[in-house]
């Protein structure tokens, strides 16, 4: 029963800036939208938006970090920690080592998913700005995994400025021979519902292969309305079986994170739009579109077929999230708790209606029923 988060899952993401009374960053993506910059694969995952309105801005409490997974999932980092610099100067922390989690459970199609991604984050430019403060350079560790197979691998995050946040993911994937996966067919266009998948399970088979993830998010802010864009497309290689009356090699596979007949060495495209309000006690209510386009080659297809790409999803929905404010601050006073170790907690909940899908919108499920994600993600500093 894996997940998207990115659909995060993950997560994913959404990430959403506070409002200006409370400064500030998935979403990834799982999903987010901005606040400080973002990270949910997913689905599933989380960048922060900036005020572009504001030249300067005092170090604040960092404010979380919202996943409405995407897809899949990481995130640029928190709020920046002070540290006192050559000639007494107070400059940003440049040097540290970060992580993020993100925990998540779907439905329609059925998903259960643990996204971390942790590792070394370089200040690019020390200005304590809302533009700047959160550029950086990451190099993280990258792990997805549900009950249906796992992915691992290294990830490297750039983010310039507030507003952009570029990454890309290289992972090993192995499937585990369980909940109906992994399943692959001979064409793009072949049935694959619920109701076909769990009826030739037998055909299912551990694979192992490799996939590429490659993001790019722009986000923005504006006094309580934030919005965010995240563009995410998906490669890979496995080692499918063959025919055995043909010998011809499967062209595809059922991928159950984006809920699409995913092509060997082909690319499947997302994109996640996610624009939020944001109210000052930590509840942020909005709403997200997702688009999902597998591109397919001819000789995917059998002889004879049509070549008609049917495969294409879009579903849109509302979201809710909740982050305590100024969580640090309160979590340190109660219980002496490091600032810095565990922070920006956030809870979220995204219902899609699936508006265009081969079996969700009447063939196989009901299309009064929607796709439904919960979860939760956090995220902290390890060094300083």
């Amino acid at each position: 029963m894996p997940l998207t988060f990115a659909s995060v899952l993950l997560v994913s993401s959404f990430a959403a800036a506070e409002p200006a009374s409370a400064p500030t960053p998935e979403p990834a993506t799982e999903f987010a939208v901005p606040n400080e910059p973002r990270r949910l694969e997913g689905p599933t995952a989380v960048p922060a938006a900036a005020d572009a309105s504001t030249a300067t801005e005092p170090a604040s409490e960092p404010q979380p970090t919202d996943p409405l997974p995407t897809t899949d999932a990481s995130d640029p980092g928190s709020a920046p920690e002070l540290t006192t610099m050559r000639k007494g100067r107070q400059g940003l922390q440049r040097h540290r080592l970060v992580y993020k989690n993100l925990t998540a459970l779907r439905y329609n199609p059925l998903g259960l998913v643990n996204e971390l991604s942790i590792g070394y984050r370089l200040q690019l430019i020390d200005k304590n700005t809302t533009l700047f403060k959160e550029s950086f350079v990451a190099l993280k560790a990258h792990t997805f995994v549900n009950p249906a197979f796992g992915r691992v691998g290294p990830m490297l995050e750039i983010q310039p400025l507030a507003l952009l946040n570029f990454y890309v993911i290289y992972n090993a994937v192995g499937y585990f021979k369980t909940f109906d996966q992994m399943q692959t067919f001979q064409s793009p266009a072949a049935t694959y519902d619920d109701s076909t998948l769990e009826a030739r399970t037998d055909q299912r088979y551990p694979g192992m292969g490799q996939m590429v993830t490659i993001s790019a998010m722009l986000q923005a802010k504006a006094g309580r309305v934030a919005i965010r864009d995240n563009v995410k497309a998906y490669w890979t290689d496995f080692a499918m079986k063959k025919d055995p009356r043909t010998g011809r090699a499967d062209t595809v596979y059922y991928d159950q994170t984006l809920d699409i007949l995913q092509p060997d060495r082909g690319w499947v495209l997302t994109n996640d739009a996610d624009a939020l309000y944001l109210f000052d006690w930590g509840l942020k209510l909005g709403a997200r579109y997702t688009y999902t386009h597998a591109f397919y080659d001819r000789d995917m297809y059998l002889p004879g077929e049509s070549r008609v790409n049917r495969n294409n999803t879009h579903r849109v929905g509302p979201a809710i999230l909740y982050s305590p404010p100024k969580w640090r601050a309160k979590a340190a006073k109660r219980t002496g708790l490091s600032r810095k170790r565990w922070y920006n907690p956030t809870a979220f909940l995204l219902m899609q209606w699936w508006a265009q899908h081969r079996w969700r919108t009447g063939e196989d499920v009901s299309p009064g029923m929607p796709y439904i994600l919960l979860g939760f993600t956090f995220e902290g500093d390890i060094h300083p």
